[in-house]
């Protein structure tokens, strides 16, 4: 059953999703010889899905996707989402060198801009949350000429938690960041904004509720992989890899469950910001 609009709130929340293979986290270098990517047909449900639904969203395309399927990011442009960058190999941003780091974020936004024929305005890395210690790849990124970043715990200024906020840095660079939203309980931090297909749905939209009743609005974020529901897969995979495999059977389900109950947008518009 179709749930209704969330009516104490009219903040629209912020969407995206991470177009990349399951093999990208494992191969960040190369697609395997015996698996082929799925991401085209997995794409082109989430776009109707989208446009059923009234939502846009911020698409954060690996620039390795971006050559070898450049309509995937003209698909994306055409149908009124953004495209941003997610690096180019898939490697862990907060774990190669100031030489690679510096690759992975001018490659993928040289390639997905030469596609668009526009600035890309979005980076999110491909690494866990990045944290107070990674202030220095976030200067980096500024640098690139990114206008914001979505790879951040929240929490890595003082004071500055929940909602969207500037960095300025001494060399006279600066950037807006978007943390990755999460709730605190029992002293942990839950990421609730990255880990739609594991929560329950209802601690989801609460926590989604709590973070506008506030005034923030909230970052949902998926990987593409996690709504292929078919994808290949080992033996007992689900129950020995829970993080990876579990839930995707409703993972599309839990989605448009918020969806159906709060107002979303890519990341540019929700701060306002234009080509």
């Amino acid at each position: 059953m179709m749930m209704s609009r969330e009516p104490v709130t009219y903040i629209k929340n912020i969407l995206s999703f991470e177009v990349e293979d399951t093999f990208h986290a494992d191969n960040p270098d190369y697609e395997l010889d015996d698996v082929k990517s799925r991401i085209i047909p997995i794409l082109i449900h989430l776009l109707s899905i989208l446009d059923h639904q009234k939502a846009t969203a911020t698409f954060f395309v690996l620039g390795w996707v971006a050559s070898r399927f450049p309509e995937i990011v003209s698909l994306v442009d055409s149908r009124g989402h953004e495209v941003a960058c997610h690096g180019f190999s898939h490697k862990d941003i907060s774990k190669i060198g100031p030489e690679k780091l510096k690759s992975e974020i001018d490659l993928s936004k040289e390639t997905i801009e030469n596609i668009l024929n526009k600035r890309v305005l979005g980076f999110k890395g491909a690494c866990d949350p990045l944290d107070k210690k990674h202030l220095h790849i976030l200067n980096d990124i500024a640098k690139a000429g990114y206008a914001y970043d979505c790879s951040t715990r929240p929490g890595i200024v003082a004071g500055k938690s929940f909602g969207p906020f500037d960095i300025e840095f001494k060399d006279g660079k600066s950037i807006k960041i978007i943390p990755q939203s999460a709730m605190r309980k029992f002293g942990v931090w839950l990421r609730f904004g990255e880990k739609l297909r594991l929560y329950p749905s209802w601690f989801t939209i609460r926590a989604i509720g709590q973070l506008n009743r506030m005034g923030y609005p909230a970052m949902i974020n998926m990987k593409l992989w996690e709504l292929d529901r078919d994808q290949i897969r080992g033996v007992n995979a689900d129950y020995i890899q829970y993080r990876r495999y579990g839930n995707l059977n409703i993972a599309e389900e839990k989605l448009s469950k918020i969806l159906d109950v709060f107002e979303f947008t890519a990341c540019a518009e929700a701060l306002g910001i234009e080509y």
